[in-house]
């Protein structure tokens, strides 16, 4: 016969004590934290867990990066607490003027990343009362994604802040797993998996079958032209004649096919540098680099969420004038047709 959690906000036997999650949710509390479970194995009960720990002492905010996954974070806690009133969703489709008596009133909301950053930078709303953030799907915290500017703003704002990361698929490169950790502020990574002890008594057996998806030729396309204006930007960097300057070594070159890791380095480095010897180069130095690191993030979205993502992203890219401005520098070579073609997948 199971055991269940016991709290004074929970219904009675509505969550099963299991005691890995207990494990991780207690270290969880003692440090930012990025929990890594396969799917299935309870990562929103985890957070469950340390959301009642941190609700006295202000209001959490549990991002997920759908409208369906909000939904259904919404649901779940409405359905495990006493109170199911003090839980309240926000999405896109949620009126401004809504959204900010929405979060002057719950004490936990759910939310898509992109409504609590537009709700940010209007000032609808401030994170100094937010005692705990939880982003879900937190591999997702890369380059440009609303998660990113969440969490700085999370860490000057907040007067009691804690920063709870949940994912299945961090990713297994060392150097993305350390840009998803430095972006969230994420001190500590503790991890389950199917084969720990205490995790197997709840793997069910499971068939899987693997699909293999041919990658559309617009997609590959379009992928080859982005990464085009992508080499463009690094050879015009190249030729800055500031690199030797920034990265104190003797090959002042950007390989272009250098990591997102070794580009924010370089980054961090020329704006030290700017700071200390400002000159107009090393500004230009610092405008290109950005649209460089745009860039990057962009065909990481072609080679792993597709068009659709591809699009938004050019979207909010498009009040820079950015988007424009690369479409007209895609080389000559490949002709009014597929420039034309590239214009309309990204419009």
């Amino acid at each position: 016969m199971p055991n269940y959690l016991e709290h004074p906000l929970l219904k009675p036997q509505c969550i099963e004590k299991r005691l890995f999650q207990l494990d991780l949710a207690s270290k969880s509390l003692k440090t930012p934290t990025l929990v890594v479970v396969p799917t299935g194995l309870g990562k929103t009960v985890i957070a469950l867990m340390v959301l009642l720990a941190r609700l006295e002492k202000g209001k959490t905010l549990f991002l997920a990066p759908t409208k369906p996954l909000v939904e259904q974070h919404a649901s779940f806690l409405r359905n495990a607490l006493q109170d199911g009133s003090i839980v309240a969703s926000m999405t896109g489709e949620t009126p401004p003027y809504e959204r900010a008596k929405i979060w002057s009133n719950a004490r936990i909301i759910t939310s898509t990343p992109q409504v609590i950053e537009n709700d940010l930078l209007s000032r609808r709303i401030d994170l100094k009362d937010v005692s705990l953030m939880i982003f879900d799907e937190a591999h997702r915290a890369v380059g440009n994604y609303a998660y990113v500017y969440i969490a700085q703003r999370y860490s000057r704002e907040a007067d009691n802040p804690l920063v709870l990361g949940i994912t299945a698929s961090p990713g297994s490169q060392s150097d993305k797993i350390e840009d998803i950790c430095s972006n969230l502020g994420i001190a500590s990574i503790q991890t389950k998996t199917e084969n720990d002890p205490d995790v197997s008594p709840f793997v069910h057996q499971r068939e899987i079958e693997w699909v293999k998806v041919k990658v559309p030729d617009e997609l590959i396309k379009l992928r080859r032209l982005i990464e085009d204006v992508l080499w463009d930007r690094i050879e015009k960097l190249n030729h800055l004649g500031i690199l030797e300057q920034s990265m104190g070594l003797q090959q002042a070159k950007i390989d272009p096919r250098a990591s997102k890791r070794e580009l924010l380095d370089l980054q961090a480095k020329m704006r030290t540098l700017a700071a200390r010897q400002p000159n107009p180069a090393l500004f230009k130095g610092i405008s290109i680099m950005a649209e460089v690191l745009k860039l990057h993030h962009a065909v990481e979205l072609a080679e792993t969420q597709g068009t659709s993502a591809l699009s938004r992203y050019f979207s909010r890219l498009e009040s820079e004038g950015l988007v424009q401005k690369w479409i007209q520098s895609i080389p000559a070579a490949y002709g009014r047709s597929e420039h034309q073609d590239c214009i309309e997948c990204i419009g």
